[in-house]
């Protein structure tokens, strides 16, 4: 361990299970939120947002280790409310995503930072990391570059302020590229493995990693476990599985292939809520939210029963002299 980031090793652990899994909701999602109540996103009320939102924190949190907010309509309401209990971690994304219903992923796909809005503040308020998506292909060479020096100067910010940084780098398809090709899902296994390889590199603390092929057929859920296994060999920070759209029963067998990969865990959108956001009557609602909950824990079994917990820590008989008596005159200079 390097001892001088034993803050964000604190923050890692509040993130995690007491048993050391990653087991996160994610509940940051922007406009593609707001269109399970109305296409026209325009037209969704801010309240109806926060208050659906803070309905699934207080629910998510009784079942999750931690959840990712957005600063939008959940993260300061949700400590505000005390929706987010201070026993449950808590993630804030970094980027600022514009909606495009219609396009290949549905967002522009240029990686900007939310303006007014920084570690410095996330720290503040007593987060415990923060998370970045980049909509990212190698081969696109200046544009990759760009992508890699700003998480590069994000971790640096990131160590400063002694706050975990996640990295989620998303594969999507080029224009000339079928997503059904069997040549094409191979090149996207391969790609997702390179990423996880990349960003390692630049100073992350945890990986949200796409699964890394399909479930069509046997000889592809074997080829994705053999893909998921190259993944965690080259990745030298813990990893966890992001949903991606999928339905649950789908994310749950992709779970179970990646924790028996080494992955340590999840974060996880809407395959686990779903079905409980939109214009739903109360008790359709409330069974949807109820529901939400078992997800999680069915996740949890998977993950604990196959994955790899995250650690990193001083072995009891070492740390009298890895800590000497005046260690903490000099910690984080």
């Amino acid at each position: 361990m390097d001892l001088q980031r034993l803050g964000t090793v604190r923050r890692l652990t509040r993130l995690a299970t007491h048993d050391g899994f990653f087991c996160i909701a994610a509940l940051d999602h922007p406009e593609n939120y707001l269109a399970l109540f109305d296409s026209d996103v325009a037209q969704v009320p801010y309240e109806t947002v926060v208050a659906s939102k803070l309905e699934l924190a207080a629910e998510l949190s009784r079942h999750a280790s931690g959840l990712l907010l957005d600063p939008v309509w959940s993260l300061g309401q949700a400590i505000a409310t005390g929706a987010l209990p201070g026993s449950v971690g808590v993630l804030a994304p970094m980027e600022l995503l514009r909606y495009a219903p219609g396009t290949t992923v549905g967002w522009d796909l240029e990686t900007r930072l939310r303006p007014g809005w920084t570690p410095e503040k996330v720290a503040k308020l007593g987060a415990d990391g923060v998370k970045l998506i980049l909509f990212y292909r190698a081969e696109l060479a200046d544009v990759a570059a760009q992508q890699r020096k700003l998480v590069a100067d994000l971790a640096s910010a990131c160590r400063q302020a002694q706050l975990p940084l996640v990295i989620e780098p998303i594969w999507y398809p080029l224009d000339d590229e079928d997503p059904t090709d069997p040549s094409v899902g191979r090149r996207r296994a391969a790609a997702i493995i390179a990423s996880a390889a990349e960003f390692t590199l630049l100073g992350v603390d945890v990986l949200k990693m796409q699964f890394p092929g399909s479930l069509a057929t046997a000889a592809d859920r074997a080829a994705a476990a053999s893909a998921a296994r190259e993944l965690d060999g080259v990745a030298s920070v813990p990893w966890v599985l992001l949903s991606e759209g999928a339905g649950f029963d789908d994310f749950a067998v992709q779970m179970e292939i990646v924790a028996r990969a080494g992955a340590s865990g999840y974060i996880a959108g809407r395959a686990v809520w779903g079905d409980a956001v939109g214009r739903l009557r109360d008790a359709d609602r409330a069974r949807a939210v109820a529901r939400a909950g078992e997800r999680l824990d069915a996740l949890n079994e998977l993950v604990r029963a196959h994955g790899r917990p995250w650690a990193e820590r001083v072995a009891l008989d070492a740390v009298a002299s890895a800590l000497p008596r005046n260690w903490y005159q000099s910690y984080g200079e």
